[in-house]
């Protein structure tokens, strides 16, 4: 095989890899040897054995060797790889003689995505009852420190994310006890999987909850004093969170605050857990007290989860914190960032709407301020690498197919540029999540690891070779060119703009629509519509019926959108322009109000279509609320118009 052939069997990329010739062996004559007595060891050494199938019960005719630097630099040419960058979790497999491969990672975790990269290349080479295995030099290692998701089903998916080298979780499953005056606070986290997963290199980090939503565990019921004063105290129910007390933020000026965060914080240390993910008040908000005001909500809660971790530190001295900020206005992020000592890390959700500059032919990310932190060294991530579609505020809205690797790598990439340490997508997750998801967090995994090391067409080879599609280089060609009309729908207003009725209101108050904005914000001109159906229909062809109906199914429903896209612009430019009465107008718009309804109705029939290939009912709400929007906006508008232009023909 060539290297083209080898590697298509590699996900993610190796940064630097060499393949020679192939030597056939038997598995029962191939023999792995662990270096050292570390559990992660162990997991890496029993991946081999999984993938070679067989213990060695042979005259060995090849060894494979894992271990670290420190036990293995006297083989050439292993070398040190302190000096690469996120050197942690570097390796190196090298074939120093015929009769033995050396996997070597600067720490034991390094040692452990060696041994994945070279599980995949056994598997890659089996044939009947042999394996071939190639000549190897890789040197790798990661471009950003952590990749991984906020949210996922815990049974199997850590397994399966790790195989990928994603290394970072939120905590599926914590509980802060409620709160009694008097009594000691404590929290119950998923410590079981968290011990259990550290040995695939994951870190599986717990959290206390945004500090507005604690009268959940009834806080202020114990602690009056502690409930934030006047309305601006109310961080407001919104869509995601339409229960409780307006999600009242703490008085965070009161250091009973901090005792409790600490005794939550002690808690979840006591259980084994080495970093606690501290999250700031969803939502701007403000207690009006006359401490409270002059120095500013975030900075006070900053202070408070900074104040009760140093004195958790007394007695856990390992345990580290990270603060979380999501969709709060950004006007105190610097006095923040002041407040942490440099070892306090910081992350940040549901920005990339504030930080988007826009750029031809692709929008730019920027936080100046972040950005900054990050180039002086400061621990930055973000949550908001696009697996899901959505548009100006990156949260779940919609579950509708999800192949654009392109948007995937180019945020990734974006990140990586800035300097951020930490890259991580949102998976708003319920039934048939890996199928629907699967492919963008691969995606995720791929470019986290190694930004530039090949095309979204090999990319997607790759994964369908992992995922046993047949005719994977077709699935490849499909990606490149879907993927990109992909990025053009759910990068824009789609579905933002889309599903909460603006775009409706928008042709309703007769405004005209504008290229480059809104839904068609990767639209410049009216050809760009029939382009991309083809470009559609060019990606569909590549696809067999009887082998790819998942991916040609999806296809569907992004063709769909971009003439649900060339249906709306058509209509709304004749409302705003259109002399509607002359008759060759009204022929005109009332042809276009037709090819709406119509575009509607495939939209619709497509999703359905595509989801119900996946698996029966139920759905989960955010299917349907992809189906409802087209269900709500098309006759809103088809309605508006014809009540206004009662004499359409």
């Amino acid at each position: 095989m060539t290297t083209t052939d080898w590697t298509r069997h590699l996900l993610p990329l190796p940064q630097k890899t060499t393949l020679g010739a192939s030597r056939t062996v038997s598995p029962a004559a191939l023999r792995i040897r662990q270096r050292g007595r570390d559990e992660i060891l162990r997991v890496g050494t029993q991946l081999l054995r999984d993938a070679v199938g067989v213990e060695c019960d042979e005259q060995p005719q090849l060894t494979i060797e894992l271990g670290t630097y420190e036990k293995l630099a006297g083989h050439q040419p292993v070398q040190d790889l302190s000096s690469l960058p996120n050197s942690d979790q570097a390796y190196q497999i090298v074939t120093v003689s015929p009769e033995l491969i050396v996997i070597c990672g600067q720490t034991s975790v390094g040692c452990l995505y060696g041994a994945m990269t070279m599980a995949q290349l056994i598997e890659g080479g089996r044939k009947n009852r042999r394996l071939s295995i190639p000549d190897v030099a890789i040197t790798d290692w990661p471009d950003i420190e952590q990749r991984g998701l906020w949210n996922y089903p815990v049974s199997g998916w850590i397994p399966w994310m790790s195989s990928m080298k994603l290394n970072f979780g939120k905590m599926a499953e914590m509980t802060l006890a409620p709160v009694q005056r008097g009594r000691r606070n404590t929290a119950t986290i998923d410590s079981t999987v968290m011990k259990r997963v550290r040995h695939l290199g994951f870190s599986y980090v717990p959290y206390i909850v945004h500090l507005n939503f604690l009268h959940e565990v009834g806080l202020f019921r114990a602690h009056p004093e502690l409930a934030g004063t006047g309305d601006r105290a109310l961080a407001g129910r919104y869509f995601a969170h339409k229960q409780g007390n307006q999600h009242r933020a703490p008085c965070a000026s009161q250091p009973k605050l901090a005792v409790v965060l600490g005794q939550w914080m002690e808690s979840i240390a006591q259980q084994g857990a080495d970093e606690i993910s501290c999250w700031l008040s969803e939502r701007p908000c403000q207690c009006e007290c006359e401490r409270c005001t002059p120095i500013g909500q975030f900075v006070l809660e900053t202070r408070a989860f900074v104040s009760a971790w140093e004195k958790v530190r007394r007695s856990h001295p390992d345990l580290c914190i990270r603060i979380f900020s999501s969709t709060t206005t950004p006007e105190q992020d610097d006095r923040i960032l002041a407040e942490l000592p440099p070892e306090v890390r910081f992350e940040r959700a549901c920005a990339s709407g504030m930080e988007r500059v826009r750029h031809q032919p692709r929008d730019l990310f920027a936080n100046p301020l972040l950005d900054k932190a990050a180039r002086e060294g400061r621990w930055i991530a973000s949550y908001d690498v696009p697996i899901g579609a959505y548009g100006d505020v990156d949260t779940p809205e919609v579950k509708v197919p999800q192949y654009s690797a392109q948007r995937i790598q180019n945020y990734v990439n974006q990140l990586h540029a800035r300097g951020y340490a930490g890259a991580y997508g949102m998976l708003a997750w319920g039934n048939q999540a890996k199928e629907i998801c699967g492919f963008a967090i691969s995606a995720l995994a791929e470019y986290g690891w190694n930004g530039n090391g090949r095309s979204v067409e090999d990319f997607a080879t790759a994964w369908a070779v992992r995922e046993g599609i047949k005719k994977p280089e077709a699935v490849g060609r499909w990606a490149a060119r879907l993927g990109d009309v992909e990025y053009d729908v759910y990068d824009s207003g789609f579905p933002i703009d889309y599903t909460w009725g603006n775009l409706a209101q928008s042709v309703e108050d007769g405004e005209p629509p504008r290229f480059s904005e809104g839904i068609f914000r990767h639209f410049h001109r009216t050809r760009d519509f029939s382009a991309r159906l083809s470009k559609c229909q060019q990606a569909r062809d590549q696809l067999q019926p009887k082998l790819h109906e998942p991916l040609i199914l999806a296809t569907d429903v992004i063709s769909s959108y971009v003439r649900l896209a060339a249906a709306i612009w058509h209509v709304a430019h004749d409302h705003a322009h259109g002399d509607v009465d002359t008759v060759a107008v009204q022929k005109r718009l009332a042809r276009h109000v037709d090819e709406l309804v119509k575009a509607g109705a495939a939209n619709v029939e497509s999703i359905r279509t595509w989801r119900a290939q996946l698996g029966d009912e139920p759905w989960g709400h955010r299917v349907h609320d992809a189906i409802g929007a087209t269900e709500t906006t098309v006759p809103r508008i088809v309605d508006h118009i014809r009540q206004q232009h009662s004499d359409l023909t």
